[in-house]
């Protein structure tokens, strides 16, 4: 056996070596000797590389200014000319990538030095009996063998240059010293110019958004002629402030106060039901949903709007092809009273589909000269000038379309009056029709220092609309080299400059979202254009197999809502130089296989970028990705990742957040010492569905660049302990599981102290039978595990120690949020009252804790100043709550109370209360008088605690469950209740009777599970009520002989078999309920 394994080495050495043995023995025996003098120059070449490398380097610094030259200049009509621009271009990008592998190959070797050392265990490949030296000299072979034909090719285009008279410093130039600027507003003049003129506009679509009616509303005459949700439209040309408009409307107070379900959707691109629909949802819901059908999607949005009041943007309307609107629109006419659509589109082509009343069309047009300049002003002047000849003209030239005039304010702000002149001459009169409004927004981008030009070019790989991240943008211009470490800061610090930049002149601008959201960005249509326009052959965007082209000088490919498949990959590898591909699965169709040959085929990637596909493993062949920065696998299935990725040095990010099934990282990745980000993702607020723990590989403390590291597990294996963390400057967040096999030295040796650009930590145990579980219960590691004191967010779980670490009252601490998960030995809480900036509160699973008292310290000053929320959940031996001096707790506004089987009473709670919930506290039975509570739920709880409910005055929603022993809720309990609108009722299986109709703001009521109800009849339902719903109530077999009020819009019946039938067109109760507008009777649903 050890003979046939040695042929099979020998044979693979061949495979290996053989094409460089080949070559050279093939010159020296045809070429006599000139060809053993061709060997003696590549041999020779061997030991020239670094040299060579180094004339390429000073070679590419002055193509870097030629090309800089020529983007200055600008103006170059002679094709042959663009197109030598085009190859020197191109030969740039080629020299960057040998000039980027040749160190890559020497840590290679390095690591194949270390690999094939006495003693290793890792896995000998069988050209391994090679001497290291032979496979250096294989190495360096192939890079010289690259270097001759990149020179060859240098030659060809230095040999075409001189016909073009083109020579480093010698254009014109337009833009003298200007390189460097970036415009800086002082902010005296602009307040709310960006709104000059809209504000009129604005309060008209205000009153038409008051308004009575919509789509829960009575029918009127257009509802009558075809039901529709009803629609304000903004018309008007691109770069006018439709967005901006509708962003005014969107965040205006009135709206606020109005109780809007507020929802904003970029459209931009084709109108797409699935995906649109897919983006209302997310924008509710802050979730993504893939893989579901159109249906069940459709469902999903019912359900979310059903009855409520929204307000849906659709911004960037452009395809005059609607013809889909109705099904879009379908789940959205069972919202409530008063919803809306705002949509923003350029033609009013969108009239014909979508049939909003005239009233409520807004036209917006051109900016008057007036107007124009007051913005223009604004922009352009530190303080504006009575008159201004050459001011004016630029004005008139920007078509009153305030985009062109914001971006071309901005260019002029602080520079000469010469140089006012030379901009004017450059913006083409609106009387020359060959030139439109893009022609006037690229004199901006034209006077962009050459840095800014290339990330703003980037940005055309995206679609049109499409919202990005601040931080993901700059990690990809990071990625492919658009942003450098420059003046002793880091290379993402540069991003991010350059990204304001591009905002503050106004070729980004902000995405509307919730307060609570994370801001998003986008290019506005106009500007969109633009980037396409000057990005040239860069840029691939695959949406679709029509709109595929290749082309050879493509460095960046984007595929979004189409599935990939392995033609479309085949057609993509003609692309041989791409250094970023981005495979979007999150909004569209997830691929669901990358083919293995595009990690050969596309060797040259920087950015690659698979999040949301259904990927389930990932290749060896990764390896071959040298150039490789930046890998994302969000949301991926893959379960382990191939060794080879360990030799991915100069991978910078790597982020694998939301791979549930995830289990192992490859144990060579401390080689990764580039590496800045390592994304293992935590969803902090719902962590009780977190994964299980990933097997971490050795030696991630050699790691020193980087800076984020979502989890570690501790090991106990070398190299895996948490002393591994000393080092590492982490930011953002960290979980460090499997702490039971901490010892309070490697604690203390972890030095979480001293990392105060952490915000958000987890500290696990998971095993109790270990050996500190079982002395003192880590009390002793735990202190040694003090956070910094900037800290905001922590969680400590399964903590198995009797008391909590000293550290965890002091004052000094920022926490905002402190969960307390499983620590059932701890018989005393921390006093956390004396944290001033705690806001979030969660008690849950701590067994052993009898009373709440010791929260607040030593009572001697009012404790939680700043507590907003508080959760007691399994707290199983709780026997009373807090004990609050006078003025504690003056801001909390949220109570949930779940769990807690002994619990008796709570204390008096303080009035700034407005939510509590109350669950599975059998022994509770009464509830302290709170004037402002507005919703309160009641689940499993002792009976007698309903007598409390007539005391909250202010409650506007109220859900009472689980109480099988409830027969009746009277008048004597509700009728003080004048601001309840919602009273649902489920699973009181004795319950029998309700007396609502002295509820007079009732507008909702829901009862289900109740299966002894029997009857609606008594004194009738409140005039009031909107909603009615009744689900599982099989004793319930007809409607009240009065019949369902006027005001009715919406009735839901199921589960009751009796009633159902009765409902039906012709049933005795169908008089009753035809009027209602939506009625939802057993499974059918009809409008």
């Amino acid at each position: 056996m050890a003979r046939w394994a040695t042929v099979i080495q020998l044979f693979s050495l061949a495979t290996y070596v053989g094409p460089v043995v080949e070559k050279i023995t093939e010159k020296a025996v045809e070429g006599g000797v000139n060809g053993l003098q061709w060997v003696w120059a590549n041999l020779e070449a061997l030991f020239d590389v670094e040299a060579e490398l180094d004339k390429l380097r000073r070679t590419a610094k002055r193509i870097s200014a030629i090309l800089k030259d020529a983007e200055e200049t600008r103006f170059i009509e002679d094709q042959t000319v663009r197109e030598w621009l085009s190859d020197l271009k191109d030969f740039a990008f080629d020299v960057e990538d040998l000039v980027d592998e040749f160190p890559t190959v020497l840590d290679i070797a390095k690591l194949e030095k270390a690999r094939l050392s006495p003693g290793s265990r890792k896995r000998r490949r069988p050209w391994d009996i090679l001497p290291p030296c032979l496979t250096w000299v294989y190495r360096k072979w192939t890079i010289s063998v690259k270097i001759k034909e990149i020179k060859e090719k240098y030659e060809e285009i230095k040999q075409r240059r001189n016909d073009f008279q083109l020579r480093e410093g010698e254009s014109r130039r337009r833009r003298q010293d200007s390189t460097q600027q970036t415009p800086q507003h002082s902010g005296s003049l602009r307040g709310d110019s960006l709104v000059l003129g809209l504000e009129e506009k604005k309060n008209d679509i205000l009153k038409h958004l008051s308004q009575g009616g919509g789509v829960s509303g009575a029918p009127n005459s257009s509802q009558r002629e075809g039901r529709s949700v009803p629609v304000v439209a903004i018309i008007g040309p691109g770069g006018i402030g439709k967005t901006t408009l509708a962003r005014l409307v969107f965040s205006d107070e009135e709206i606020e106060r109005s109780s809007f379900l507020k929802i904003w959707v970029g459209v931009s691109r084709d109108f797409d039901v699935c995906r649109i629909t897919k983006e209302i949802i997310k924008s509710i819901t802050e979730k993504s949903c893939c893989g579901l059908s159109l249906d069940l999607l459709q469902r999903k949005l019912r359900e979310l709007v059903l009855g409520k009041k929204f307000l849906l943007v659709l911004d960037g309307l452009c395809n005059n092809d609607l013809s889909f609107w109705d099904t879009l629109q379908a789940p959205l006419m069972v919202g409530g009273e008063g919803s809306r659509v705002l949509v923003t589109a350029r033609s009013e082509q969108v009239l014909t589909y979508m049939r909003p009343r005239p009233s409520s069309i807004i036209w917006l047009n051109e900016l008057g000269e007036n107007d124009s300049w007051l913005l223009f002003c604004s922009y352009a002047f530190r303080q504006a000038p009575t008159d201004h000849d050459v001011g004016r003209e630029i004005v008139r030239r920007c078509h009153g379309l305030p985009l062109a005039i914001i971006s071309i304010g901005g260019l002029l702000y602080s520079r000469t009056e010469e140089e006012w002149r030379s901009i004017l001459s450059d913006i083409p009169d609106p009387e020359d029709e060959a030139h439109g409004i893009l022609s006037t927004l690229k004199v901006s981008y034209d006077y962009l220092p050459l840095h800014l030009k290339q990330c703003f070019a980037f940005c055309s790989i995206f679609p049109n609309g499409y919202e990005f991240d601040k931080e993901e943008l700059v990690e990809f211009w990071v990625a492919v080299g658009l942003a450098k470490p420059r003046d002793g800061r880091s290379a993402e610090y540069i991003g991010y400059k350059y990204f304001d930049s591009l905002l503050r002149w106004s070729f980004f601008q902000g995405c509307n979202g919730r307060h609570h959201q994370k801001q998003k960005y986008k290019m506005p249509g106009l500007i969109h254009e633009l980037a396409q326009s000057v990005s040239a052959h860069e840029c691939l965007r695959i949406e679709n197999d029509a709109s595929f082209s290749e082309s050879e000088n493509a460095r960046y490919a984007l595929s979004c809502n189409f599935p990939m498949e392995l033609p479309i990959f085949q057609k993509l590898y003609q692309n041989k130089k791409l250094r970023t591909f981005i495979l979007l699965g999150e909004n569209g169709t997830p691929t669901k296989q990358v083919p293995r040959d595009l990690y050969t085929n596309l060797r040259c990637l920087r950015v690659l970028d698979l999040r949301r596909n259904e990927l389930t493993e990932l290749p060896d062949s990764i390896g071959n990705l040298i150039h490789l920065r930046y890998l994302n696998l969000l949301g991926t299935q893959i379960e382990r990742l191939p060794e080879s990725l360990s030799s991915l040095y100069n991978l910078q990010l790597l982020e694998l957040g939301d791979c549930k099934k995830l289990v192992e990282l490859p144990r060579g990745m401390s080689n990764l010492i580039n590496l800045r980000y390592l994304g293992l993702h935590l969803d902090w607020e719902n962590c009780r569905h977190r994964w299980s723990d990933i097997v971490m590989p050795p030696g991630l403390g050699r790691l020193t660049s980087l800076h984020t590291l979502s989890r570690f597990s501790v090991s106990s294996e070398s190299g895996g302990g948490i002393s591994e963390l000393k080092g590492l400057k982490l930011r953002g967040e960290i979980c460090i599981s499997k702490l039971e096999i901490v010892d309070v030295r490697d604690a203390m040796e972890a030095s979480l102290g001293t990392k105060q650009h952490l915000e958000t930590m987890m500290l696990q145990w998971t095993n109790c039978r270990s050996p500190a579980s079982q002395s003192g219960g880590g009390r002793d590691v735990i202190e040694q595990l003090c956070p910094n004191s900037n800290l905001k967010h922590l969680w400590i779980e399964n903590y198995k120690g009797a008391e909590f670490p000293s550290w965890l009252g002091d004052q000094s601490m920022n926490l905002e949020t402190l969960r307390l998960y499983g620590c059932e030995r701890s018989e005393r809480l921390p006093p956390v009252g004396r944290l001033r900036n705690l806001k979030r509160l969660f008690l849950e699973g701590l067994h052993t804790v009898t009373d709440l008292g010791s929260l607040s310290g030593d009572g001697n000053f009012a404790g939680f100043p700043s507590l907003e929320m508080i959760t007691i959940s399994n707290l199983k031996n709780l026997e009373r709550g807090f004990e609050l001096v006078q003025d504690e707790m003056p801001c909390l506004r949220k109570l949930v109370i779940s769990d807690c089987s002994n619990l008796l009473q709570l204390p008096q709670l303080p009035n700034s209360l407005e939510d509590i919930e109350i669950r599975e506290c059998p022994a509770l039975s009464t509830l302290p008088m709170l004037s402002s509570l507005q919703q309160l739920v009641l689940t499993k709880c002792g009976l007698e605690i309903i007598e409390s409910i007539h005391q909250f005055t202010s409650l506007s929603s109220l859900t009472i469950s689980q109480f099988p022993r409830l027969g009746s809720i009277t008048r004597e309990h509700l009728q003080d209740l004048r601001s309840l609108r919602k009273l649902k009722i489920d699973h009181c299986d004795n319950f029998v009777s309700l007396s609502s109709q002295h509820l007079v703001s009732l507008e909702t009521l829901e009862i289900s599970q109740c299966h002894a109800f029997s009857s609606l009849a008594g004194e009738g339902l409140p005039a009031s009520l909107k909603d009615l719903r009744l689900q599982s109530c099989g004793n319930l077999t007809s409607l009240p002989e009065e019949g369902m009020s006027a005001s009715l819009q919406h009735l839901a019946i199921g589960g009751c078999p009796t009633l159902e039938q009765r409902c039906q067109v012709g049933g005795g109760d169908w008089h009753k309920i035809q009027h209602i507008p939506l009625r939802e009777i057993g499974e059918n649903s009809t409008v």
